[in-house]
């Protein structure tokens, strides 16, 4: 583990901690209380209040990354600066455009600001809750993708999803991401790895929808690489190495 030098918000440390889980799967409070450079007990109040909330598993000494929480209980993590990223996200969005949204937390946030907005758009999507959200906006054509039901995810997937998305053109694609390296947006479930895919490939325009959080996060599959992507929507400026990585591959920054 490498050591966390400043002093950083609780909020901040058990979005790390999670982050961490995601790569190691199990981590151990010792290990953690080193890493952020606090106590021990501080460390088990973060596993305790991230165990209440259904996020991880608490075991003897640590605890456990539990199953991916489903999308409403995350669309309640960084929930302010996910509703800023939706904001800025929607500005970029004309009377007329086809959109294509996938289903997730950052991009249930952007629903529910479209609808607030009521822009007449057409909106493809394989969320249940963004569809949901959509709907409530009069104006909005909300098209559903058919597929294999992924309850966790409130989403669905699949061939008949993915053969759906071919037939179909967008003037952009809206999408969120388990992390965001500088290889590209990373993806821990494949199942909703390829349909990003699918809606980056019919799409003008991709822009990736991605909190501070998810900076420096490697999860199993790679979406696309960073040229792909001509926009990330995030609340905070990435550090160095990420920011020249995205500047190389021509992808714009846009912080809320």
């Amino acid at each position: 583990m490498v050591r966390v030098r400043t002093q950083i918000s609780r909020h901040d440390r058990q979005e790390q901690i999670l982050a961490e889980m995601r790569v190691n799967a199990a981590v151990r409070i010792g290990d953690l209380a080193a890493r952020f450079g606090t106590s021990t007990e501080t460390i088990r109040r973060d596993l305790d209040m991230l165990s209440q909330k259904g996020l991880i598993n608490r075991t003897y000494g640590g605890g456990s990354l539990s199953l991916e929480p489903g999308m409403r209980e995350r669309h309640r993590l960084l929930a302010d600066e996910r509703r800023r990223i939706a904001v800025a996200a929607a500005a970029g969005i004309e009377t007329g455009d086809v959109v294509m949204i996938d289903a997730g937390s950052s991009t249930l946030h952007l629903a529910n600001v479209l609808a607030g907005l009521n822009r007449r758009i057409v909106a493809i999507t394989n969320g249940l809750a963004v569809a949901e959200a959509l709907g409530k906006g009069s104006q909005i054509r909300v098209v559903v993708c058919p597929g294999e039901l992924n309850a966790p995810q409130g989403a669905t997937v699949g061939p008949e999803t993915l053969t759906f998305l071919g037939r179909l053109n967008a003037d952009l694609a809206y999408f969120g991401a388990s992390g965001l390296t500088a290889e590209g947006p990373t993806e821990a479930e494949s199942g909703m790895a390829w349909v990003k895919r699918a809606m980056i490939e019919r799409a003008g325009r991709a822009v990736l929808l991605a909190d501070h959080g998810k900076f420096g996060v490697r999860m199993l599959e790679v979406v696309c690489p960073l040229a792909d992507l001509h926009t990330v929507v995030t609340d905070r400026a990435p550090d160095d190495r990420l920011a020249e990585a995205l500047r190389a591959a021509g992808t714009a920054i846009v912080v809320a």
